[in-house]
């Protein structure tokens, strides 16, 4: 029994030096601007330019919903994009970053602009922290494998292993996170509501022989109703 107790505690202090090692160097990469590698291979250091999602939202006066709406989908395709959801009245797609103005500027010539909202998320500084801590996880978990290799008892085993899935299901949902990221600012999420445009009416005026008619019902609306 104290044998496996010691076994245990020793496996203990191992997994906390485990993450001490791979944290240390991880932050004094970053203290010595050392490049480091995000998911997909790119080098944190080369994020020099911001990070900015940018979510766009326009709405037209239009003579004919369904041709807007056809020319738009054709116009998405021609800029590289892609479609997220159509209705009668709208089209939401995601349009390379690149030609976001471009493709705005075609959608404003379809109709008589009512309102139209940019916004833009800085996702920077999250990104970068999500990319370090990846990097820290992978560490942590090609260590715990190592010592998967010399563990002997079972419960070595098993400890060792259960921390090893906690491991990679932390590191799936960071990657998740990333290449979220990364194509929330690669593609720019644009909406183009449209409504058919539609003349106001005009109460009708009286003409000059109309003007008549009416002093002669307001002068004998006066002999016989007074306000």
């Amino acid at each position: 029994m104290e044998k496996m107790i010691q076994k245990i505690s020793g496996l203990m202090i191992l997994s906390i030096l485990l993450f001490s090692c791979a944290v240390a160097p991880t932050a004094r990469m970053e203290s010595a601007g050392v490049p480091r590698g995000d998911a997909s291979g790119v080098q944190v250091s080369h994020i020099s330019d911001r990070m900015i999602a940018y979510t766009v939202t326009l709405r037209l006066s239009v003579n004919d919903p369904r041709e807007i709406r056809e020319r738009l989908n054709e116009q998405v395709r021609n800029n590289n994009g892609f479609i997220i959801l159509v209705t009668e009245n709208s089209i939401n797609a995601r349009i390379p970053s690149q030609y976001m103005e471009h493709y705005l500027k075609y959608a404003r010539t379809l109709g008589e602009v009512e309102n139209e909202r940019i916004t833009g998320t800085d996702i920077t500084d999250q990104y970068r922290d999500d990319v370090i801590r990846l990097e820290s996880l992978r560490t942590i978990r090609d260590r715990y494998l190592a010592l998967l290799d010399r563990a002997y008892s079972v419960n070595e085993i098993l400890t060792i292993e259960r921390e090893i899935e906690r491991i990679i299901i932390a590191i799936e949902q960071l990657e998740g996170r990333i290449r979220h990221a990364e194509q929330s600012v690669a593609y720019s999420n644009i909406t183009v509501n449209f409504r058919e445009f539609k003349e106001v009416s005009r109460p009708a005026r009286p003409g000059p022989v109309g003007w008549v008619f009416v002093g002669l019902y307001r002068g004998i609306r006066w002999l016989f109703v007074w306000d």
